[in-house]
């Protein structure tokens, strides 16, 4: 987060929220179009069944040149092309009303390899994993590229990106025209989704997809693969901010390989929330998180949700310490910030706060000061949801929350408050890192959800993208 005013950094929360930003809904003639909400097969959303390379997966039907004997990348690798060419033999015919062709080759190579080519090109310190339109040619560095990306992320992330590179084959095949580099990688983004979405279906040879784990590790997969923080969209380069990836991913989950080829640049434009710093400032944007801090913030969801939500009740802000919230009568509150509604009072622990809040000293990951930020917004949403007298329990209820916070998000991208709040390019990164990895953003007034990820992403996408009338249409008037 950033604030715009005397010397003193509001760098966590602020700048957290300056990175919020949008990329998370459908879009069809200019209105957020709502996904199935609960059908992903008859998997329970939150439980963690098997997930990655089946023990049972036969041998790869393709096989790549480069490859080393016994690599397990390799072989990782040539299964889950072996199974892309399945889906998409099936898909092509039925979506596309045409057959579908193969690569004409795979490469495999090692980027610690002084002498890797592919395709007239060196691969030597290449890092990446790639679809070669001039030699109609994958790639992949199973040397640092695919361990890497299951040491940091888990086993379903290396085939989130292959399936990534697919869909630009897919691309090709399609006479997609070469347009602005956001578009075709946001088209690619979803169709990786969509694949998966057809592997939790179970319909792979391959792998198992578990709605929980696999989802986590298909989003985290998306934000791994981001654009470095203060990398603006209209870079030519640019491929989408981890907020940006993470939303393509899940709409091809939700609507198929089909929805995909239709993302228009009007839409990507319309929805895309990357922007680039001046100046990348120091720690990202992050700033400690403290009492002082959660009131400014405090303050501006106040000013917020009374200027959105007529008759909003300004809940009381008390500091708890403990393991868990004060009792709260007919409810029972968890984790680091609860809503009482018998008292009208939002609770927080500012030990725990700060956890969430501080990112690693290396920045190895999206976490850092507006993901501690995003718990206290869905709990200050719960009030607002309070004053109509709305039901504050139930998955819909915490989905609800979760937009409500992200258009408060929205709002937050011009300086707001007594303090000028204001969100940072990189914020909304730190955002969806706390909604794919706790459940929490989107729990109800309990701290419970049931809800798969895919679901909570998108209500936080919903909420930053559109308005807070979007959220009633979702998931229920007040």
């Amino acid at each position: 987060m950033t604030r715009r005013v005397r010397r003193t950094r509001l760098a966590v929360a602020v700048a957290a929220l300056s990175l919020f930003a949008a990329g998370c809904t459908s879009t069809i003639a200019g209105q957020a179009v709502r996904v199935a909400e609960a059908d992903s097969g008859s998997q329970d959303p939150t439980a963690d069944g098997p997930n990655g390379l089946k023990s049972d997966a036969p041998a790869p039907t393709v096989s790549a040149e480069g490859t080393e004997d016994g690599n397990k990348y390799d072989t990782l690798a040539e299964s889950t092309i072996s199974d892309l060419y399945t889906f998409y033999g099936e898909v092509f015919p039925q979506d596309f009303g045409k057959e579908f062709t193969k690569a004409k080759a795979l490469i495999s190579y090692d980027s610690n390899d002084s002498s890797a080519t592919a395709c007239g090109g060196k691969l030597a310190g290449s890092v990446n994993a790639s679809y070669i339109g001039g030699c109609d040619t994958i790639v992949w560095d199973r040397g640092v590229l695919l361990p890497k990306m299951e040491q940091d992320v888990g086993e379903i992330s290396a085939p989130t990106v292959l399936a990534h590179e697919m869909g630009h084959l897919v691309q090709a095949r399609l006479g997609v025209p070469r347009s602005s580099t956001v578009l075709l990688e946001q088209q690619a983004d979803c169709y990786a989704g969509a694949y998966w979405r057809w592997v939790a279906d179970g319909h792979s040879t391959y792998f198992d997809f578990s709605d929980a784990a696999g989802m986590r590790q298909v989003m985290a997969a998306m934000m791994w693969v981001g654009d470095p923080v203060g990398l603006s969209s209209d870079n030519a380069g640019g491929h989408g901010s981890a907020f940006d990836r993470t939303f393509a991913a899940s709409l091809g989950f939700a609507n198929g390989a089909k929805r995909c080829n239709e993302i228009t640049q009007a839409e990507v434009n319309k929805r895309i929330q990357q922007t680039g710093f001046t100046q990348i400032p120091k720690d990202f944007s992050n700033i400690e998180v403290t009492d002082k801090l959660i009131n400014q913030v405090a303050t501006t969801l106040d000013e917020y949700f009374g200027h959105t939500v007529p008759g909003y009740q300004k809940p009381k802000l008390a500091k708890y310490s403990g393991d868990t919230p004060p009792a709260c009568e007919g409810t029972s509150p968890q984790g680091p910030v609860s809503y009482c509604p018998a008292t009208g009072t939002v609770n927080y622990n500012l030990e725990q706060l700060q956890k969430i809040g501080t990112p690693p000293a290396d920045w190895t990951t999206n976490r850092g000061d507006f993901s501690a930020m995003m718990l206290l917004a869905s709990r200050y949403a719960l009030a607002a949801q309070a004053t109509g007298g709305g039901t504050l329990t139930g998955n819909q209820a915490g989905l609800k929350a979760l937009c409500y916070a992200g258009t408060w998000a929205k709002w937050l991208k011009d300086p707001q408050g007594p303090d000028k709040l204001k969100l940072s390019p990189n914020d909304l990164n730190k955002a969806v890192y706390e909604v794919v990895t706790s459940p929490l953003p989107a729990g109800d007034v309990n701290s419970k959800n049931s809800t798969r990820v895919l679901d909570q992403v998108q209500a936080l996408h919903i909420g930053i993208v559109y308005d807070i009338r979007s959220c009633f249409d979702f998931y229920g008037q007040q």
